[in-house]
């Protein structure tokens, strides 16, 4: 008996020193990111059938009288309940909130999983954990515009560029040439003509033009348009161009057909000479891009544009300045007017198309328009019409004050150096960069397990799948019960300190009084001794 009861104490000793090492080690890792604490589960073993000793006793009862062996442990659980999440100023610290793992896979391609979402790019610009590991995820394919359907390690698209002999690994977002340009005035009723021409009045800019005139104010000479603005404009390169548009309104002394209050001003969009990569490069012409007249009727409401093009099978050299080179622009697929303008230094031939506002739902003139330039004269019926012409709610105007510009956008834009990443709730992952661009990138994958208790623990707050666990179960975040994820966020350990101490005062007790089952059989047997001497 007193072996017996021993034996039994001191697999009740075993138990609890176990039960203190697991709660030891959830203390260990209060702190530790991503941690996911351990539950000890005791069993008791197997039961000794006892002895009848006679007929007498052979009772029923005693045949199912059973006499306990002690005790061992039955599991080690992990409780994957959601710890705390804390901030961070790491735009790549990430933290599941909900059930699912982030799945990592190490450079030969065996997969672990985790709740630790500190991640960081290493040099060869991977997104890796402390052990290294890299974050999988599903890429982005901006040809087709559509996610893959695999996952792949996230890395950023980089490529090394040599800046003072020195190379540095960037990831840049590339340039998009401008195809349209948006610009809203006020031009001031009330001022008068600075640039005039007697016989073709509506062009007179045009007729001024001079882009190689030295020591001049303006492409016009010492003469200055009423009013301009500028705006940078991009070539296939990402180079930048400032592209000025002049604005001067027309007298109306001399003009034929003019509507009683109505007022006309010429426009001229042009860029820098050295910009011009057609033959009028270095002429009298270079830089002209397009030009037309605005006309406002007597509330100074635009009611009509007239647009001109240089035409490319008639102009050649210094042609861009002759008014026969200029045909009725074509339309863009909004209804604008466009214009078609050759870079220098290979930035290509670009379509951009501008808007003051109005546009023609059909895009096209009106019949009693047409022509070149050099045939309107000094006819008002002569210019161009837009035909079904729809006026915006941001249109450039023509009161009694100053002329300004109250609004001017592109849709082109240079080379772009990557600044930070963002992740959202979904795991998209997206680049911001320096040239104002965002662009999606990856999507964090998200894994599931149909009995994640069955996980094993690898090191480093990782865990890999068993066949106890089930096959990892690929998906995205916030999809069929995974969790959301939360950028600038950290999860903490689910160990809860309190709970923790309770539970260890009650294994240190089971520890003592298994303890003192020994020491008491030890007694018992120096009894049974003693009688026999």
């Amino acid at each position: 008996m007193s072996f017996g009861s021993m034996y039994v104490g001191a697999t009740g000793v075993i138990a609890h020193s176990q039960g203190m090492q697991v709660l030891a080690n959830n203390l260990a890792n209060v702190d530790t990111i991503g941690y996911k604490r351990s539950n000890i589960l005791f069993g008791d073993l197997m039961s000794q059938q006892m002895a009848s000793g006679s007929a007498k006793y052979d009772s029923d009862a005693m045949r199912i009288s059973q006499i306990g062996m002690g005790v061992g442990v039955s599991a080690i659980r992990g409780i994957f309940t959601d710890g705390p999440l804390s901030s961070s100023t790491e735009s790549t610290d990430l933290a599941l909130a909900g059930q699912g793992f982030f799945g990592i896979s190490d450079s030969s391609g065996v997969m672990r999983y985790t709740r630790a979402g500190g991640f960081r790019f290493n040099n060869d610009a991977y997104l890796v954990n402390p052990q290294g590991y890299r974050l999988q995820g599903f890429a982005y394919d901006r040809e087709t515009d559509t996610w893959g359907t695999s996952v792949s390690d996230i890395q950023l698209p980089y490529e090394d560029i040599t800046v003072d002999g020195q190379t540095a690994r960037v990831v840049r977002s590339e340039p998009l040439a401008t195809s349209s340009v948006e610009i809203v005035t006020q031009l001031d009723h009330s001022a008068t003509s600075q640039i005039s021409s007697e016989n073709n009045p509506f062009f007179a800019m045009v007729e001024a033009y001079a882009a190689n005139q030295s020591n001049a104010a303006s492409p016009f000479g010492d003469a200055q348009p009423q009013y301009s603005t500028a705006i940078d404009v991009y070539d296939e390169n990402g180079n930048s161009h400032e592209m000025t548009i002049y604005f001067d309104p027309v007298s109306t002394t001399n003009l034929s057909n003019a509507v009683p209050g109505y007022s006309y001003w010429e426009y001229v969009i042009a860029m820098p000479g050295e910009s011009d990569g057609s033959s009028a490069y270095g002429t009298s012409a270079a830089g002209l891009a397009a030009m037309g007249v605005l006309t406002f009727n007597d509330r100074g409401v635009l009611v009509n544009q007239s647009a001109y093009a240089l035409d490319p099978t008639a102009t050649s050299g210094a042609g861009g300045t002759s008014l026969s080179s200029w045909v009725p622009a074509t339309f863009s697929e909004d209804g604008l007017a466009q214009f078609d303008y050759t870079f220098a230094s290979g930035g290509g031939t670009r379509t951009i198309s501008y808007d003051f506002g109005i546009s023609s739902n059909n895009g096209s003139w009106r019949a009693s328009g047409g022509g070149t330039a050099a045939s309107v004269g000094n006819n008002v019926d002569l210019l161009p019409e837009m035909d079904d012409m729809d006026r915006d709610a941001r249109v450039t105007t023509s009161y009694d004050k100053p002329s300004s510009t109250l609004y001017h956008i592109q849709d082109g834009y240079t080379w772009g150096y990557l600044n930070t990443v963002s992740v959202d709730e979904e795991g998209v992952m997206s680049g911001h960069f320096s040239n104002g661009q965002t662009e999606e990138m990856f999507k964090v994958a998200v894994y599931k397990f149909n009995s994640p208790w069955g996980l094993k623990r690898d090191g480093g707050t990782n865990f890999m799948a068993t066949d106890a666990s089930g096959e990892a179960m690929l998906g995205e975040a916030g999809d069929r019960g995974r969790g959301t994820i939360n950028q600038n966020s950290l999860e903490e350990s689910n160990v809860d300190m309190a709970k923790e101490f309770a539970t260890m005062i009650v294994t240190q007790r089971g520890y003592q009084a298994n303890t003192k089952v020994i020491t008491t059989s030890d007694s018992v047997l120096n009894t049974l001794i003693s009688v026999k001497r």
